[in-house]
């Protein structure tokens, strides 16, 4: 995906890929605030206690978003919360748009909010908070059909701005009108500068009832609609819908004081919870996110969209993130030096072509555009110029300082979660009440395993080993991680960190002479006669949760025996249209399995979980969100007729 390309003509930007303009700048503010916010009766109803949802197709400036930004700050109450949808398959960048708000002075201090948080241009979504967390805008790079058409946004309010339906005729078409209506609640309201035939005509087809109005300055007349006739819609995968209950007391019980648990933690606290983390460690970090260093990168696939569609867009919302919780902080644990890969060339050119990655997320560079400790790896490598690496421990740390008032620690192993009393409870190995709340999510690795509730789910325990090597003259040449089969840091206090080896079904926490020998060959593989064996083991042993299929596990946690009981015939072939929705443990939530990729996932996962647990619009699509399903196992099993037995 690229920015969209913008000409400026007579100091207003034109399209000449829709030969059309997309402001007049002389009344560009004046029509947008006729046009979407007063039409949709915005500044009165900005004063209702909620969450409010406004959807635009064609984000384009951000123009509109700004300007609903400035009236909900000064119109909505405290306690509120605004989710903006922008969707957009042309980007626009983010130097024309800093162009574009030098026109109005007053806007400028919004436009610099919005460009804080604007992301590079990669097909997906990208949750980015903005007002302190008042308001969540939506970013969804992609075309309005893919992005409308699997999901139900519930939207309040629709702008329609995209490009006039003669020049851009797909985003005015029956079928997106069908999936505006899809994705609306009853009652929803829609305007557009437009009043053509065609619009009209299609908005009635999908159930709204229209008005024709006068239009802004010289235009005659524009259209504003009302949702009246919501058509019934069955999802493809109900056993994937959570019906969300917000309890009415914000407590919540966390079990594992990694990473995980911290960022679900911290999404929670931002939302005015009171948080309990139990772990069995004092302190936080204090098993796998105890590793002295780790990448923030992403995993790209060639044969999974979904799947990279998951990891870029956690992978720019943990740069989000880090950026935030260093700049609270002098103490750094955040380098954002950038990510050399060395992958074979067809194959990083493939995932590049085939994702339409721009230049600002990865580049292919060759042997000449690389370190000098490079130069004699005899393939071609990427470079993430966004990426970086992190210190966990530290990254838990700050989370728990910039939270402190709202975090609660208790330090006991935990034996039995349950629900009693509308409460979760947990009990240590004695039967004993460690803590309860009103909703618990678990996040303690491997050790998902050990409680009733979430037992059957297939994961299991990966043994990391990463070593600690003194840096040499020639290695400080190494200005940004590289990665392969495993990793090594630039040099930091004096040493670099490589690794990390995996082992299943050893469950040894003692450093282990092989696995650094193999640590250091494997560095020296790809980087020759760069590192020698230390005299000495120097490192650190992690264990990893991993899934059966080695995505995160994120979400509700469904009721596997009434799932058991829905969907035993799954392996008939039924439509789904035959089944319910499934049926989940109320209140209980699980952010687990982040295996290697932890650094990059934990934070958006955490994010999705505090959506769920508030009831709040999603930071990613349905696909991506019923591909991280814990329910998934148990559909999958079922379509095979082989449910689980654990």
């Amino acid at each position: 995906m690229k920015y969209a390309t913008i000409e400026w003509r007579d100091n207003q930007p034109y399209s000449p890929d829709f030969d059309d303009i997309y402001y007049s700048i002389a009344g560009s503010r004046g029509e947008a605030e006729h046009v979407f916010l007063k039409s949709n009766n915005l500044t009165d109803r900005f004063q209702d206690d909620g969450q409010f949802i406004i959807a635009e197709t064609g984000f384009g400036f951000g123009l509109n978003f700004i300007l609903t930004l400035q009236a909900w700050q000064q119109h909505a109450k405290k306690d509120a919360c605004l989710h903006y949808i922008g969707i957009e398959k042309h980007p626009v960048s983010p130097d024309d748009i800093r162009r574009l708000s030098k026109h109005w002075p007053d806007l400028v201090i919004y436009f610099d909010e919005l460009l804080a948080v604007y992301p590079v241009p990669i097909a997906g979504h990208h949750t980015r908070s903005l007002l302190s967390g008042r308001v969540f805008l939506h970013f969804v790079f992609m075309d309005v059909i893919d992005a409308l058409r699997d999901d139900r946004f519930n939207v309040d309010a629709w702008y329609l701005d995209g490009f006039s339906p003669q020049k851009n005729t797909d985003l005015w078409s029956e079928q997106v009108f069908g999936l505006i209506a899809q994705n609306s609640k009853h009652n929803a309201t829609l305007s557009t500068y437009t009043s053509a035939g065609s619009v009209k005509r299609g908005l009635v087809a999908a159930g709204f009832g229209i008005n024709k109005v006068k239009g802004h300055g010289n235009k005659r007349e524009m259209i504003t609609a009302v949702l009246e006739n919501k058509k019934p819609y069955r999802t493809k995968a109900p056993w994937f819908e959570v019906v969300p209950h917000v309890p009415k007391n914000k407590t919540a019980l966390v079990v594992g004081a990694g990473l995980a648990g911290l960022s679900v933690a911290w999404a929670l606290t931002q939302r005015g919870w009171k948080v309990t983390i139990v772990d069995k460690c004092q302190g936080v970090a204090r098993q796998a996110s105890g590793n002295p260093a780790g990448l923030v990168l992403p995993r790209l696939s060639i044969d999974n969209k979904t799947d990279s569609m998951f990891y870029t867009s956690a992978f720019l919302y943990a740069i989000s993130q880090l950026d935030r919780l260093q700049s609270l902080t002098d103490e750094q644990f955040w380098f954002k030096d950038g990510v050399y890969s060395l992958l074979e060339k067809e194959k990083a050119a493939k995932i590049i072509s085939e994702n339409g990655f721009p230049c600002e997320f990865v580049n292919l560079i060759s042997s000449d555009d690389v370190p000098k400790a490079l130069s004699d790896w005899s393939g071609d490598s990427v470079f993430f110029p966004e990426a970086g690496w992190a210190i966990p421990p530290k990254i838990c740390t700050a989370i728990a300082r910039a939270a402190v008032d709202r975090i609660e620690q208790v330090f006991a192993e935990v034996g039995d979660l349950a629900r009693e009393n509308n409460c979760w409870v947990a009990k240590d190995k004695n039967g004993e009440v460690v803590a309860s709340a009103d909703i618990a999510i678990i996040a303690a690795g491997d050790e998902i395993n050990t409680l009733g509730v979430t037992s059957w789910l297939p994961v299991f325990s990966a043994r990391g080993q990463v070593t600690r090597v003194p840096a040499n003259e020639n290695s400080r040449d190494f200005t940004s991680a590289v990665s392969f089969d495993g990793y090594v840091t630039p040099v930091h206090n004096g040493e670099h960190i490589t690794g990390a080896s995996y082992s299943t079904g050893d469950n040894d926490k003692n450093l282990n002479a092989q696995h650094q020998r193999e640590n250091i060959d494997r560095l020296n593989h790809y980087i020759p006669d760069l590192f020698m064996q230390p005299d000495r083991l120097e490192g650190r042993v992690g264990f990893r949760a991993v899934s059966e299929d080695r995505v995160p596990i994120v979400g509700a946690v469904p009721d596997r025996d009434a799932f058991l009981r829905l969907y035993m015939d799954l392996h008939h072939g039924r439509t789904s249209v035959y089944y319910e929705k499934g049926e989940y443990l109320q209140g209980l939530y699980v952010s687990a399995a982040h295996g290697s990729r932890g650094m990059c996932s934990c934070f958006l996962s955490a994010e999705i979980v505090a959506c769920m647990v508030e009831g709040e619009l999603l930071p990613v699509s349905k696909g991506v969100s019923d591909y991280i399903n814990p329910a998934r196992f148990i559909i999958r099993q079922l379509k095979r007729n082989r449910p689980i037995d654990k």
